[in-house]
């Protein structure tokens, strides 16, 4: 199916569109400044540093490190990070906001998102693995910079990151792995190339590289669709498109086919649309390339499970309706590489149960990318694809093969895979559900209209239309109510709808000569001739309208009853109604509806352009199964009163027609006021529930705003008592440093050579006479006694050093050189926990 990418942060994509110029949220950075999320796990760090060692520092990026670590462990990438770049490197804390040209290091025990332009940490449960998750903040860079994201899977073991990989690609951004060659371990670069969502593989250094010329080149990029003559420019390049890959976007959102224009320019390095039109020309493949970054085939097993389980629900009650051998027939319009298809099917097995083999069950998954749908077809998908499945239904519906899973036989054998233009080949019909999600926001208004209107002509009565959650049916309205509003499930509407193609299945066959089957039809034909003659001469003037009070259908020239008001034009009978008969419209549709049966208006005498008539307003109660079902509204002549001869009795009937007239007027009103009254208090009685709903999420809202006061206070009072333990710290740091002085200047008053070892006999400390004596200086420090230079003649002290610090006792003993004698003291230097050296002098 035609389906384009989106930068909505909240779109749930498959095979469709990455761009949407509607919805995309702010940000505090600007609009080209990129956000990237790098992804890495076991032997990591060495691929972190190949990467960043060769970023620019001045491309105005920032770069986000998703590394998992041990809970209990003590991250030191910052300061690791920190030798390989001049770039700032800081620890992500709550409520930070992106910097440019900052690296952030995501803590460890929590999970980073992006929520109002600003780093939100969530603390992990002990359970969940892995920590920090990739998949979440690539998942909510995705949602929160759309096109704007970059994502980058380094080395590491499992498959983490590949769904936050889908949906960068999804939202049109762009996505790296690290060539599987290159990484220490494989796992997370290859589970990210098997989504067939990464637009690059290469070493971390090229990566470094890639994204430097990306930058440059957005920077430079002049807005294609602002440069002059661009309307036709676009007009060539999609007829190009076409030319080369069979596929139409003439009527896909400009706006939208722009970005993945300006994308692909951006990739290429080139900075305007006639740099790129000249790239086309000279490199014809650049055409393929556009059409499939148009259509992302980027899909997910139960994407968004609330949608998934109110559709279980429709789908047990399409099974509750069936018959044994009845059809049951579904099309996924755009299923893309399938998981959407397969998840279905899944459902419907569930909800089916064992009574499944009973019916005759046809799944149609169509698309337009081929490529996506011989993924589809083949129905192997990788573990991290199945990630978001229960594993029972893993366990019942996949079977492992080497490092994938295939889809059960059950499964495949439901499901027929087929090419389809939504917007040029006719659909399948007698269908219980359509599923078409994420793909009719893409287009334009009147493409939407005309898809719309196929699937109510493809659905049989009763049957359901399930879309994304960004889509509506605001454009076909008529021919569809709410099943599931939060669902985004729809039900048919039970109106004519003649079908928005000529062509395929449905052209019309060329005369024939009479056979027993053509006689048939003639016989219908004159069948049908009959009640439309019958109609037209008997049948008086009526409207056909909905529960809406919206026309369907006129017939036998109603216009003499309906008046066109100034103003915007509204096409309701409500409206259009002449003001005798828009009190009585409301009673008897009213009527109508609760009784079940026709409803009779009060005679009125008007004038009309025929001359003077006297006109009752009927309403019949049409039963079609939909909300509030169909009305036939008719402008019947009234019944005609006895005419009493004779002058006096003139008189006495005018009289007594006026008082007649009148009395019908006061059972009108009456009645009018008793509908208005019974519709007043439905909609007191709702007004109340809902006024109870508000009472109770203010009660909510009251309550968390209640949590976060409190919250509030604990931070405040934490960051106080950080405040004071950081200032004690200083303090006594303070302190230290001035008894360091002390004890530096005590030792250097003493006349005589000191010097203070530890355990390990390794030099600590000395004063000015011994450095004189034993020539030592800074770089001394830390080595042992025994490489101390000695007077000439001196002997070895080294020996009574070590019976010092072994046994605890002092010791004084006579030592000389060539020309001097001297006594050595040595006393133990005792801790609380023991000996911990000695002092010589």
């Amino acid at each position: 199916m035609n389906k384009l990418p989106s930068a909505l942060p909240k779109a749930q994509k498959k095979s469709k569109p990455t761009a949407n110029t509607e919805s995309k949220p702010e940000v505090p950075i600007a609009r080209h400044h990129y956000l990237v999320g790098i992804g890495a796990s076991a032997g990591g760090l060495e691929a972190l540093s190949a990467l960043i060692s060769s970023l620019s520092i001045k491309l105005g990026l920032c770069y986000v490190v998703v590394q998992h670590l041990s809970p209990t462990y003590r991250s030191m990438l910052v300061q690791l990070l920190s030798r390989d770049t001049a770039m700032a490197v800081k620890e992500i804390e709550d409520g930070f906001k992106p910097e440019p040209d900052t690296i952030f290091i995501t803590p460890a025990s929590s999970n980073v998102t992006m929520h109002e332009g600003c780093f939100k940490l969530t603390t992990t449960s002990r359970k969940m693995v892995p920590k920090p998750s990739v998949n979440v903040f690539l998942t909510s860079l995705a949602e929160q910079y759309g096109e704007d994201s970059i994502g980058v899977i380094l080395s590491g073991t499992g498959s983490d990151g590949a769904q936050g990989i889908r949906e960068i690609k999804a939202v049109g951004g762009f996505t790296f792995a690290q060539e599987p060659g290159s990484a220490k371990y494989d796992g997370m670069p290859q589970s990210a190339i098997g989504t067939g969502c990464v637009d690059w593989i290469l070493p971390p250094d090229q990566i470094a590289q890639k994204i430097a010329a990306i930058a440059d080149s957005r920077e430079h990029l002049s807005p294609p669709e602002k440069t002059s003559g661009s309307a036709s420019t676009l007009k060539q390049l999609l007829m190009k498109v076409r030319q080369r890959t069979k596929v139409d976007f003439s009527g896909y959102k400009e706006n939208t086919v722009w970005r993945r224009i300006e994308r692909r320019m951006a990739a290429n390095h080139l900075a305007t649309l006639e740099d790129y039109f000249r790239y086309v020309d000279a490199d014809p493949e650049e055409l393929e390339h556009l059409s499939k970054d148009i259509l992302i085939s980027v899909t997910a097993f139960f994407r968004d499970k609330t949608a998934f389980e109110a559709l279980a629900k429709t789908l047990f009650k399409v099974v509750q309706d069936k018959r044994p051998g009845d059809e049951i027939r579904i099309w996924v319009a755009g299923c893309a590489t399938g998981e959407e298809v397969y998840s279905i099917a899944m459902l419907l097995c569930e909800q089916a149960g064992s009574v499944l083999s009973r019916f005759k069950v046809q799944i149609f998954a169509t698309d337009l990318d081929l490529n996506a749908m011989a993924t589809a077809r083949k129905g192997s998908y990788s573990a991290a694809s199945l990630s978001e499945i229960e594993p029972a239904l893993v366990a019942k519906y996949f079977s492992a093969k080497g490092d994938s899973y295939e889809v059960s036989k059950l499964l495949r054998e439901m499901v027929v895979f087929a090419r389809q233009d939504l917007a040029q080949d006719p659909p399948f019909l007698r269908l219980d559900l359509v599923s078409c999600r994420n793909v009719l926001i893409y287009f334009q208004t009147d493409l939407q209209a005309k898809i719309l209107s196929m699937f109510h002509y493809a659905l049989r009565p009763e049957g359901y239309l399930f879309l994304g959650r960004s889509e509506n049916i605001y454009q076909q309205d008529s021919l569809f109510r709410h099943h599931d509003k939060d669902a985004k499930i729809f039900l048919r509407e039970n109106v004519l709808n003649r079908p928005p193609f000529t062509g395929g299945a449905f052209t019309l066959p060329a005369p024939e000569k009479a056979t027993p089957a053509t006689a048939v039809t003639a016989t219908k034909n004159g069948e049908f001739q009959y009640l439309d003659a019958a109609a037209r001469f008997y049948l008086p003037p009526g409207v056909l309208i909905n529960s809406s009070f919206d026309m369907l259908h006129l017939y036998g020239n109603p216009g003499e009853y309906l008046n066109i008001s100034d103003g915007k034009p509204a096409f309701d009978l409500l409206h259009m109604i002449r003001a005798e008969f828009g009190a009585d419209l409301q009673t008897l549709t009213h009527q109508a509806l609760h009784k079940k049966a026709s409803a009779y208006g009060r005679p009125r005498a008007l004038r009309l352009d025929s001359g003077k008539r006297v006109v009752r307003l009927v309403v019949h109660h049409l039963s079609h199964g939909s909300l509030g079902g169909l009305f036939l509204v008719c402008f019947e002549p009234a019944p005609k009163s006895r005419v009493v001869e004779g002058p006096g009795a003139r008189v006495e009937s005018v009289s007594g027609w006026n008082v007649k007239e009148l009395e019908d007027e006061l059972v009108a009103t009456r009645e009018h006021l008793q509908a208005v009254i019974e519709e007043l208090e439905t909609s007191n009685e709702e007004m109340q529930a809902l006024n109870e709903e508000v009472q109770a999420a203010n009660e909510e809202l009251q309550s968390s705003n209640e949590e976060l006061e409190a919250a509030n206070e604990e931070l405040q009072s934490t960051n106080e008592e950080l405040t004071t333990v950081n200032e004690e710290l200083q303090v006594k740091s303070a302190e230290l440093t001035e008894i360091a002085y002390d004890i530096e200047n005590v030792q250097n008053c003493i006349g005589f050579p000191l010097f203070v070892v530890n355990r390990a006999q390794e030099l600590e400390r000395f004063n000015r006479p011994a450095a004189d004596l034993l020539s030592l200086d800074s770089t001394m420090v830390g080595q042992r006694v025994n490489r101390i230079k000695r007077p000439r003649g001196m002997g070895d002290f080294a020996e009574s050093i070590r019976q010092v610090i072994t046994d605890g006792k002092p010791i004084e003993t006579p030592l000389a050189s060539d020309n001097r004698h001297y006594i050595l003291h040595v006393t133990p230097n005792f801790s609380p926990t023991g000996v911990r050296g000695a002092i010589v002098f």
